[in-house]
């Protein structure tokens, strides 16, 4: 009988190591306190035994597929209607449960993408104590993921660490401010959950978020990517590790004894103290394909209502501006093909005021024509906020609500919702006059204090004109010297903030601009 119990034993065990009953993977995104997205159909994936039978239970939805050779299987839900109360997804193997995933929503999810201004938290910005405070929301949720993870290749799993979180006033200072502000109002109007799925890193080109398949789709992209790949080739890590730490170490040193004989600190850069990646001597802020491998890659196919991407900064140098709209198509492309949807609703951020030598001007209209030239772009504009010396601007609550407005009007069809700032529509020279009408979003464009923030191009210089006022809801500019105007701009600096004059009705400051006279 022994003989037997034992044998019995090493064949349960056996079945065991074989993976018969194998516990079914999924990507971290599928996990407690998850958002659906409703009114699409829903994909939901992992892993089992090679050609097990997968079902998934979610209500009174219920899916089923055989597992592939490699024990891959996915399934799709039908598209649901919003429900703030609260259910579990179950998925069965071989007709046992294998996992549960509790707590789980149905509602708007929204992708947030971008830089440090998009990273940037709750708490630092200008409503933030109070907005933490309040924000006891059991149906807002976000995915969060740490931001300095990367990958060679495009991986199926976000980074250790990930997960879900329920918005209260305890984790609520860990949401991205935009992100929270705009989720706040987005599930007050809506009256539905909302989620938002953190990837953004600060100091980040638009190079580190778009795949390595995609380089070759623009000469500088690529240009960059053969780089990076060869001067990444024989790359020590542990070597560069040792004089990272030597390096900090003298500097500490330096620094004890300047202050011990009462002299002044050395002054370093702001990423002195970041240690070295373990792929390249290359900053990670200027990595391509890599941080879009390790948190957005893992996204594929799961189903969201949009993205907000707030970036441009770390791409406004001169000798990178050439290439800016064509390298935000492809991400915004790249992005909707992950996503699996061509049309899906991108929603971003220009540039605001900011006392920068780069070129900010040149930044903003790029990001302006690329809004006009794609389907379901849209931006937000911010010209009116930020500060001269601080590259974050404190102020994230205009913010997220100039771009919840866009969503409602844009995304949720709510046409009384007034988002979109002033833009230049035309501009009509006359000899020593020029008159400047905008689009108005149904509303009238309207001064405050006295006329600024225009310049006309006069015998090939830039200048201030004579005059300018508002006539019959158009801006006329006079010459300063009775020559023809041959261009108007407008807010054309990178710090623009005390130059703002024109606004719509509304209170939305008008889009900065360039027009030459053809």
């Amino acid at each position: 009988m022994k003989k037997i119990s034992i044998g019995l034993l090493f064949a349960v065990s056996a079945l065991f190591a074989s993976g018969v009953f194998a516990e079914i993977k999924m990507p971290k995104i599928f996990g407690d306190n998850m958002v659906f997205q409703a009114g699409k159909p829903v994909k939901v994936w992992g892993s089992a035994e090679p050609n097990a039978e997968v079902s998934v239970k979610f209500g009174k939805y219920e899916k089923s597929a055989t597992a592939s050779g490699d024990g891959s299987w996915s399934v799709k839900l039908p598209s649901m209607r919003p429900d703030k109360n609260p259910k579990e997804l179950l998925v069965f193997e071989n007709g046992k449960e294998s996992k549960k995933i509790a707590n789980v929503l149905v509602g708007e999810v929204w992708v947030l993408g971008g830089q440090s201004n998009m990273e940037w938290k709750l708490i630092p910005t200008t409503d933030g104590e109070a907005a933490a405070k309040r924000a006891d929301y059991p149906i807002l949720r976000c995915f969060q993921q740490d931001g300095r993870s990367m990958a060679e290749t495009p991986q199926k799993d976000f980074p250790d660490g990930a997960k879900w979180i329920v918005c209260t006033p305890k984790t609520a200072p860990s949401f991205s401010g935009v992100g929270f502000y705009f989720a706040e109002k987005l599930m007050k109007d809506l009256d539905v959950p909302v989620a938002v799925i953190y990837t953004p890193l600060g100091a980040t080109s638009m190079a580190c978020w778009i795949p390595e398949k995609n380089m070759s789709d623009c000469d500088a992209l690529k240009k960059q990517f053969d780089k990076f790949k060869k001067e990444s080739a024989g790359y020590d890590y542990k070597k560069a590790l040792d004089a990272h730490n030597k390096k900090i170490a003298d500097f500490d040193a330096k620094v004890a004894k300047a202050k011990a004989e009462g002299k002044k600190v050395p002054s370093v850069p702001w990423d002195f103290r970041i240690p070295p990646n373990k792929f390249s001597t290359w900053k990670f802020f200027w990595i391509p394909a890599y941080h879009y491998n390790a948190k957005v890659a893992p996204l594929d196919g799961f189903a969201v209502r949009g993205v907000l991407w707030y970036q441009g900064e770390s791409d406004s140098t001169i000798w990178m501006l050439d290439n800016f709209q064509r390298q935000f198509e492809i991400l915004i492309g790249a992005w909707r093909e992950l996503l699996g949807d061509e049309d899906l609703p991108f929603l971003f951020v220009q540039l605001a005021s900011y006392g920068t030598r780069a070129d900010w001007a040149e930044t903003r209209w790029a990001q302006y024509n690329t809004a006009r030239d794609m389907e379901n772009v849209f931006m937000a504009n911010i010209i009116d906020l930020g500060e001269e010396k601080d590259i974050h601007p404190k102020n994230k609550t205009d913010v997220g609500l100039r771009l919840e407005k866009i969503a409602m009007r844009k995304v949720y069809g709510e046409s009384d919702a007034k988002a979109f700032a002033p833009t230049m529509k035309n501009v009509e020279y006359s000899n020593a006059v020029a008159v400047v009408d905008f689009d108005c979003d149904d509303a009238e464009i309207e001064g405050r204090g006295n006329p600024r923030g225009f310049e006309v191009l006069v015998n090939g210089e830039w200048l201030k004109p004579s005059g300018a006022k508002i006539e019959n809801g158009k801006v006329v500019l006079y010459s300063p010297n009775a020559y023809s105007i041959d261009g108007v701009r407008y807010l054309w600096k990178s710090w623009a903030q005390p130059d703002v004059w024109i606004f719509d009705s509304n209170g939305l400051p008008a889009v900065s601009f360039k027009h030459l006279k053809k």
